[in-house]
């Protein structure tokens, strides 16, 4: 796209944009402080029509590029872009079981927690691997260490953590549990994106790692991930499991296709795979965004940290507990009922929700109290206090870098209202 079309497209959706705020706000909204707002604007949209107007929308260079620039920024070895967090979490399961180089034996424990966004669990049992749920802590909504190194057997060979709602794991102790037991680490880093854990960014601490770009989480792509590799090999095996197996996105040269002649090499297969590839457009949002990736998280951290302060002021809500050594990216505001309390969670959120602040449970709760645990044994082994107080006494508000100081303070105040009553 030339610069003088660039220019004159960028006004139109100036105009645009501009005409649709305006509509907005003279529609009736339910929620003034939604879960999320919309982080895009001007630029991605330009990124996006540029790949819609030169006909390149299926995965190439711009995907390519946003694969770099993520890895550079997250530290990695490499990255690869697929078209959901969820599929992230699953290339990332294949990649242990993969056929051309397996990582752990067929049938493999692996140890998840039981509070957790069910594709997690999901990828790992569609990658042949047997499940063994932890239970996680309602101080810091994260895995219950004591459980987790109870769970662990001569038959555990992974565990899948995930930081949840950006609150690293503590990471010393189960660096140490792996090592111990020579266990492969996989992070589900959806919820964390740019966390740290003793300066380190959480998704570098194992295999390799899971991000979504969903439209509420820290960059948006609409849809969209990225596993980030800790090794040039894996990410080569993450890209053939990503199309078909085929070798059209890595180097053809180490597969020795001379025992075949019939084979065309622009169409050879060598693993199996599935196609859970991103598109231009996906990805030239994700390179926008990532260019505003360290700014929303500082605005993320400043408002929960002002939240948080704020709830501190009251022994009947808390927030999650956070270890000296961690750097929380929040995806949310998470909140625990104290067990005490003279009102319920439902009686808080249903208030909150009365006055235009939008609520949500903290992800499943004990996902092996949901309908689906019938349909699996591995969800009905044992009980999990943990997360059953999750499940019943915790929820969340949402946690946009767009919000306004005003909505924060107004944010504060109805919390303050609900609690006057007690």
């Amino acid at each position: 796209m030339n610069i003088g079309n660039a220019s004159k497209l960028r006004g139109i959706i100036d105009i645009l944009l501009e005409n649709e705020s305006r509509i907005n706000e003279a529609k009736p909204i339910r929620y003034w402080y939604p879960l999320s707002l919309a982080t895009y604007g001007t630029d991605e949209i330009i990124e996006a029509l540029d790949s819609m107007c030169s006909f390149r929308t299926s995965m190439a260079e711009k995907t390519l590029q946003f694969e770099r620039q993520f890895s550079k920024w997250q530290d990695s070895a490499d990255a690869v872009m697929v078209n959901s967090g969820s599929s992230a979490d699953l290339l990332l399961c294949l990649l242990l079981t993969n056929p051309l180089a397996p990582m752990v034996n067929p049938g493999a424990e692996i140890i998840i927690p039981v509070v957790t966004w069910p594709t997690q669990i999901w990828a790992a049992m569609m990658a042949g691997l047997k499940v063994k749920f932890v239970d996680v802590d309602p101080d810091t909504l994260n895995v219950d260490l004591d459980d987790l190194e109870s769970c662990i057997t001569s038959e555990t060979e992974a565990l899948f953590l995930v930081h949840l709602m950006g609150n690293p794991c503590d990471m010393d102790r189960i660096g140490a549990l792996a090592k111990q037991h020579k266990l492969h680490i996989l992070e589900d880093c959806c919820e964390a994106m740019g966390a740290t854990w003793d300066g380190k960014k959480v998704g570098n601490f194992g295999v390799g790692a899971a991000y979504s770009f969903f439209f509420s989480h820290h960059i948006t792509c609409m849809e969209g991930g990225m596993v980030a590799a800790a090794s040039l090999e894996g990410a080569e095996q993450l890209r053939l499991l990503r199309a078909h197996g085929w070798i059209r996105n890595v180097d053809p040269s180490r597969y020795d296709l001379s025992s075949h002649p019939d084979i065309d090499p622009r169409y050879a297969f060598v693993n199996w795979g599935l196609n859970v590839r991103p598109t231009e457009v996906q990805a030239g949002f994700g390179i926008r965004q990532l260019e505003k990736a360290d700014a929303f998280g500082l605005r993320r951290r400043a408002i929960a940290e002002r939240f948080n302060a704020h709830i501190s002021k009251t022994t009947w809500l808390r927030t999650p507990v956070v270890s000296p050594k961690a750097v929380p990216s929040w995806l949310a505001l998470p909140v625990m009922v104290h067990q005490d309390a003279p009102f319920t969670r439902s009686e808080i959120t249903a208030y909150l929700e009365s006055c235009g602040v939008e609520t949500r449970p903290v992800v499943t709760g004990n996902v092996a109290r949901h309908p689906v645990a019938k349909l699996f044994p591995e969800f009905r082994t044992r009980s999990f206090p943990g997360a059953d107080k999750i499940h019943s006494h915790g929820f969340y508000i949402g946690l946009s870098p767009l919000q306004t100081d005003a909505n924060v303070d107004r944010l504060l105040e109805t919390f303050n209202t609900f609690l006057e009553r007690y």
